[in-house]
């Protein structure tokens, strides 16, 4: 079935800021022990600026944090830090976007086991996110599979599509991102948004969201 769709970017795009770091303070601040970690996690960032461990890794060490967190946690985290960072214009967007009939699918290097929780208090139709193992006690920090960016994302993208029977109108779709880095995403529509970039560039259109 061929529908135009709305992508939208996560981090620097819906919110302002990076959830990343958010998910770091939040669990630093709420697990005090989660402390432990942090000389580990310097280290580990300084072997990514020597180009020792790749950005994957670096990634991972990253979300040491989310080891101290159940799902409880997560929700609490999204309401209390990705809720109240969301652009205003952003929200409107997306309401707008769903009342003009879009298939709105946010996409995200972020966590999914966090960001999924856009689809409970937004009116969006798919949430997709880098994939963070499970085990007895919740989500580790061990990314199953690639990093949701780049060329990665239009691979989980397409993958979601056929499996809703899904074909991108591609001249009257649209895709929302703050960074080229997604022009792989930018590169399966026709009208795409920079947010809050000073780039200037043919065939985009910039937005400032506040």
């Amino acid at each position: 079935m061929i529908k135009k769709v709305a992508i939208f970017d996560v981090d620097k795009t819906i919110i302002n800021g990076d959830s990343m770091f958010m998910l770091l303070f939040y669990t630093l601040k709420k697990r005090p022990k989660s402390i432990i970690g942090l000389p580990r996690l310097f280290l580990m960032l300084l072997l990514y600026l020597l180009k020792i461990i790749d950005t994957k890794r670096a990634k991972e060490e990253m979300f040491y944090v989310i080891n101290y967190l159940d799902e409880g946690d997560l929700e609490d985290f999204f309401k209390e830090k990705i809720l109240n960072h969301t652009f205003f214009d952003a929200k409107e967007e997306i309401i707008k976007r769903k009342k003009e009939g879009y298939t709105v699918i946010l996409i995200s290097a972020s966590p999914e086991c966090y960001i999924r929780y856009f689809k409970k208090y937004f009116d969006v139709d798919y949430v997709l996110g880098t994939i963070l193992r499970k085990n007895r006690e919740g989500y580790t920090n061990i990314i199953d599979g690639e990093n949701c960016k780049g060329e990665e994302k239009v691979l989980r993208l397409k993958k979601l599509l056929a499996e809703e029977d899904i074909e991108i109108d591609k001249e009257n779709s649209l895709c929302y991102s703050d960074s080229l880095s997604d022009m792989p995403l930018f590169n399966l529509v026709e009208n795409r948004f920079l947010i809050n970039n000073n780039r200037r560039l043919e065939g985009f259109k910039n937005l400032r969201w506040k």
